[in-house]
């Protein structure tokens, strides 16, 4: 099973310059842990991507302001991303590899198309339930460090 069977498509997005408050009310609305970040809304290439965790970690617990801090100052920069024609057993070994839930769908030009998190590939997918065991046992497995995108982002920064 190809990934576009399975994939959310179309994501709500957000730009590196929206705020912290603006991420985190689309986050809401959609019911959503992640939300994507773009670079421009004429160029959907994806620059990063902004978690629940970001904001409760680099906005919340630093005691920034929502309102004024954007999203390119606590979102991860390191993006694991696909595409709508791989496997989705080699996205669930993407997700085992960087201990995450979601990953984005891009084309060749790495323009956004969607996103696909474990709950759909659980939900939608004809896979072994071993290989969903698996997977959600090791992005839940507790560490000391953060997933490697985020802990390669926070390098970088």
């Amino acid at each position: 099973m190809r990934i576009k069977h399975v994939m959310t498509k179309d994501p709500r997005c957000c730009l590196p310059t929206d705020s912290a408050m603006k991420a985190a009310s689309i986050m809401r609305e959609e019911h959503a842990g992640v939300v994507p970040v773009i670079e421009s809304d004429q160029n959907r290439r994806i620059v990063g991507v902004v978690t629940d965790r970001d904001l409760c970690m680099n906005v919340v617990a630093e005691g920034c302001d929502p309102h004024t801090t954007t999203v390119e100052e606590c979102m991860t920069t390191r993006v694991v991303s696909c595409s709508s024609n791989d496997a989705v057993e080699k996205v669930t070994e993407l997700m085992r590899e960087n201990q995450i839930r979601r990953v984005p769908v891009v084309n060749d030009a790495c323009e956004l198309q969607g996103i696909v998190s474990l709950a759909d590939v659980v939900e939608r997918a004809t896979i072994k339930s071993t290989q969903t065991h698996e997977t959600l046992k090791s992005v839940s497995a507790p560490t000391d460090v953060a997933s490697k995108p985020r802990a390669e982002s926070r390098k970088a920064a």
